[in-house]
């Protein structure tokens, strides 16, 4: 299990949302500011985004270092072999030193999969952790999208902060609709208003939650416990739960509260059961959970089928000690998870 194994990986910040969402206008403005000097942004090609006003050197394979000292690569290859690259260029002095890595998809990309490259490969898992998602969305064609395409529902819940994007082109009905349905989809993330991309970059990553195993203190933003309305204790009736957090009839977010303490041999073979059987269908699950002869929570966050690194902390920040997740599922009812969840984590008498 990990503890502070984040603090010596490179963070990535991943940049998604569909097609026409205003990714393109948030990079630009991101990338001409001098506190991007020690990133390095990865694009899927640099036709798509002017940088002409943003250069100061030429093309150093497929590499270019902007006026705000940004570094800024295309995808070439894969992902892994553009990072590598990256890394390469970075150690023989080839282009200035950087401390953090951004990842911008294409419109009608899932995450899922690029998350999954860095969490598992072996060349980049070691190297590099995930600090936020950001997920662009347009307010005036939003809401269609959202009914229309699976792809832009996943990206916004999977999203740590959703930026969204238009707001001076759509009225303001539109929008408190648009938000309140981002909201049933990803209770837990962060909701900006962005007009013509303009946010400086530290204004936009302070919203990311910081990571657990670097800030227990933050344990209970990182969760976020509360957006989620739908709350559940074992051994009380559960009768009374409904999906009150609902897109459609397929996409639920919703949490379980469970009080007594639970075996680790129970977490494996819910957790192994569980992403094995469903992971497709399990958008986002994130946990804080009291483990027996453990001295602090455990932490456990995945992704579809990816498990990221269970991680043990050294202490509770409070004295709530119940074990706490949350879920964002497709095509899941939240009863039978629920009666997974108690059928294996709760003790047996």
């Amino acid at each position: 299990m990990a503890e502070n194994r984040d603090s010596a990986r490179m963070p990535v910040t991943v940049i998604t949302g569909f097609l026409g969402s205003g990714k393109t206008t948030l990079l630009n403005h991101l990338l001409s500011s001098p506190d991007m000097a020690d990133t390095a942004v990865v694009i899927n090609e640099f036709g798509e985004i002017s940088l002409d006003h943003l250069l100061v050197e030429t093309s150093i394979e497929n590499t270019l270092v902007l006026q705000s000292g940004c570094i800024c690569c295309t995808v070439r290859g894969d992902l892994v072999d553009t990072l590598t690259d990256l890394l390469a260029k970075r150690e023989q002095k080839l282009v200035p030193a950087f401390s953090r890595v951004a990842i911008e998809t294409t419109g009608i990309a899932e995450p899922g999969p690029i998350l999954q490259t860095l969490a598992t490969h072996a060349l980049l898992a070691p190297r590099f952790h995930v600090r936020a998602v950001v997920t662009t969305v347009d307010a005036v064609n939003g809401q269609g999208q959202l009914d229309s395409f699976g792809e832009a529902v996943q990206q916004a819940a999977l999203a740590d902060i959703i930026v969204l994007t238009k707001t001076d082109l759509a009225q303001p009905d539109m929008i408190d609709r648009l938000q309140q349905k981002l909201h049933k989809i990803n209770p837990s993330a962060s909701i900006l208003d962005v007009v013509n991309g303009a946010i400086a970059p530290q204004q936009l990553f302070e919203h990311a939650p910081a990571a657990p195993q670097t800030a227990p203190e933050k344990l209970d933003r990182w969760l976020a416990l509360e957006q989620f309305d739908a709350h559940d204790h074992a051994g009380h009736d559960h009768a009374h739960h409904n999906d009150v957090n609902r897109h459609g009839d397929d996409i639920r977010a919703f949490s379980v509260v469970v009080d007594e303490a639970i075996t680790w041999s129970n977490l494996e073979s819910w957790l192994g059961s569980l992403l094995s059987l469903r992971g497709k269908d399990l958008l986002r699950i994130k946990g804080i959970l009291n483990v027996i002869d453990q001295p602090g929570p455990i932490v456990v966050h995945a992704v579809q089928h990816l498990l990221h690194p269970i991680s043990r902390l050294r202490r509770w920040p409070s004295d709530d000690h119940r074990s706490k997740i949350v879920f964002i599922t497709r095509n899941i009812p939240s009863e039978a998870l629920r009666n997974s969840l108690y059928a294996h984590l709760t003790p047996k008498a």
